[in-house]
């Protein structure tokens, strides 16, 4: 009675043990099955991610981005993202790019995975690679890219970022020369005498870059205020930058519109007649004609007889 006993324990024993493998291998299989299906879906939409270049397709762009983007270095919105590249498009029509030879994917986080790459890419009449990666984080409507760079721009950034005690607190970023990296500019202002009643030496300040490639801006007849960025306003892939000189007198001020041209820094449009009333409301003084291709709505000030107003007219920005 104790053999038989003894022997169905054992064979009790193995059982469990035999189902308890059974289960772990079918749990394990199923976990690579659904892994194999991730990696696969990601490398497919990162191939999709590739023909939208060479297509400068809108759709497939807006179908594979999530809705926030880290793009080379910078936190975009959607829709910033694809205008950037349609910028860039336009700016170099004869680019080409292919992913060449494997995707690698591993898995970085529980709903993210990462697919690296090199990208062969062919742009101002030659060709260079460059090894790139994709981050793609799971949705409900599935695998979006929220992360989109390359190793040689984030060196570049790193190399930046270790120099970035050379700029000034509050400045203000924007890709100015239209290379498609961001830079930084701020605005050094002259040195005032003790009382502030006057300057030593020259009344000029100079909007700064922390790319030295970029020439700086001197406004004559100004002792401080804040640089702005408006953005492309004229289409040709450049911010452009606005500034309203700060002076020791007088609420009559015009505001300065540049753009990044040849090289060089010109008005965009012609000086902004203001007062502090426009300023005091809020009114922004230049913004893209929605009506009008290739122009801006402009606000200005004007004196009448009875009071200072507020007029805005549509103008033609250089480009």
């Amino acid at each position: 009675m104790k053999f038989n006993l003894l022997n169905l324990f054992v064979v009790c024993l193995l059982s469990v043990l035999f189902y308890s493998c059974s289960e772990e291998a079918k749990v394990q299989s199923e976990g690579n099955k659904s892994e194999d299906k991730s990696f696969s879906e990601v490398k497919l939409l990162a191939q999709e991610w590739n023909q939208a270049h060479l297509k400068r397709d809108v759709g497939i762009f807006a179908k594979v981005y999530s809705d926030r983007v880290f793009y080379y270095g910078s936190d975009y919105d959607k829709n910033s993202c694809i205008q950037s590249k349609l910028n860039f498009f336009k700016k170099h029509p004869e680019y080409v790019q292919n992913i060449k030879g494997d995707i690698q994917v591993e898995r970085i986080e529980s709903n993210k995975v990462k697919c690296s790459f090199t990208k062969e890419v062919f742009m101002d009449g030659k060709t260079s690679e460059f090894p790139s990666y994709l981050i793609f984080v799971q949705v409900n409507e599935g695998w979006k890219i929220d992360t989109e760079s390359d190793l040689v721009t984030d060196g570049n950034l790193a190399k930046r970022n270790s120099s970035s005690s050379n700029i000034p607190q509050g400045a203000v970023k924007g890709d100015y020369n239209g290379d498609g990296e961001y830079e930084y500019m701020w605005l050094e202002e002259p040195k005032l005498t003790s009382d502030e009643s006057d300057c030593v030496g020259s009344c000029a300040s100079y909007i700064k870059f922390s790319d030295s490639r970029i020439h700086d801006i001197k406004i004559e007849d100004c002792i401080g205020g804040s640089p702005y960025n408006h953005g492309d306003l004229n289409g040709n892939g450049t911010d452009e930058i606005g500034l309203l000189p700060g002076w020791f007198t007088s609420c009559w001020r015009d505001y300065l519109v540049w753009t990044f041209k040849n090289g060089n820094w010109i008005y965009a449009v012609d000086p902004i007649t203001t007062h502090c009333n426009l300023w005091d409301s809020g009114v922004e003084p230049i913004a893209i004609d929605r009506n009008r291709p290739g122009h801006v709505l402009i606000h200005y000030s004007e004196y009448t007889e009875e009071d200072i107003i507020t007029l805005s007219k549509s103008v033609r920005i250089v480009k």
